[in-house]
């Protein structure tokens, strides 16, 4: 029997599949670029080509019990051929769902992703919704190249308070959401231990890295622009991140602290920036390595 990640090597995904692997599960990545970790076996799975949506149940020697849901976020919504997928995936033998929620995203809202967590309920399918407030990792994901090159990083939150939390901890949540014999409830916040603001963060890289970090506050034309031509981000989708720091600022995470039902994972800012150092380094350039 077989788990399914979709997504590709997606920040989450990725570490769940090895925490899946770890725990003698059999993965199979689905990808629609074809990118996945070494030592996966893949599918091609795209969820804006239905041709695809069948291609992870062809293996013969391949039964799919379990499915981690990833929908692309803001600027497209491919809600209704996953909606399809879930129907060929429950048609095909699948028993769980688990889906890749986030901490301000309601059931009942107009995203793609509300409405495929309203069909998994709806279908009163075996589902289980991670809810995780924003990523530690996106520090890298989001703003690696920025501190590597400039020593600095950019963001439209002078006052945004965050409970950070890291992929790490976000993905053995999920872990247990798959291997539990049965799950006691279908959704879970997941937040981070302390609350931080951006300039926090920049003090304790500084600290960490041995270097100046700055956080840089910039108009939300400037960070919108900044991640279509830096990150190559299509500008629809570089514009929905920046609306959603505007959220943020406003407390849109902040008021999730306190909560008795949240999971709050362990990992500080500061004990993540210490076990990625490495990765905000400037690599050396090989004419210096000689």
């Amino acid at each position: 029997m077989s788990i399914l990640i979709t997504g590709g090597a997606s920040q989450v995904g990725s570490v769940i599949a090895q925490l899946l692997k770890d725990s003698q599960q059999d993965v199979i990545i689905g990808s629609r670029s074809g990118r996945v970790p070494e030592g996966f076996k893949s599918v091609k799975l795209d969820w804006m080509d239905v041709s695809t949506l069948e291609n992870p149940f062809k293996n013969p020697g391949s039964v799919i019990k379990s499915v981690y849901l990833l929908v692309p976020p803001g600027y497209i919504d491919p809600s209704e051929n996953i909606k399809h997928f879930i129907d060929i995936a429950v048609s095909n033998g699948v028993k769980r769902f688990v889906l890749l929620g986030g901490s301000a995203v309601e059931k009942q809202g107009d995203f793609g992703l509300s409405k495929v967590w309203r069909y998994l309920d709806e279908k009163r399918l075996d589902h289980f919704t991670l809810r995780p407030t924003w990523f530690i990792d996106n520090f890298l994901e989001f703003h690696g190249k920025d501190i590597r090159e400039h020593d600095e990083f950019k963001s439209v939150m002078p006052n945004a308070k965050i409970p950070l939390i890291s992929v790490a901890e976000i993905a053995e949540v999920a872990r247990q959401a798959f291997l539990n014999e049965k799950n006691e409830r279908t959704e879970q916040r997941i937040i981070g231990p302390e609350l931080v603001t951006y300039d926090q963060v920049a003090e304790i890289l500084t600290e960490v890295l041995c270097r100046k970090i700055t956080h840089k506050v910039v108009t939300p034309e400037e960070l919108t622009n900044h991640y279509a031509k830096e990150l190559g981000w299509p500008l629809e989708y570089a514009q929905f991140l920046v609306q959603a720091e505007q959220y943020v600022d406003a407390g849109l995470e902040e008021r999730w602290w306190g909560y008795m039902e949240n999971i709050t994972g362990k990992e500080t800012v500061r004990e993540w920036a210490k076990k990625n150092r490495s990765n905000f380094n400037v690599p050396t350039p090989e004419w210096r390595k000689h």
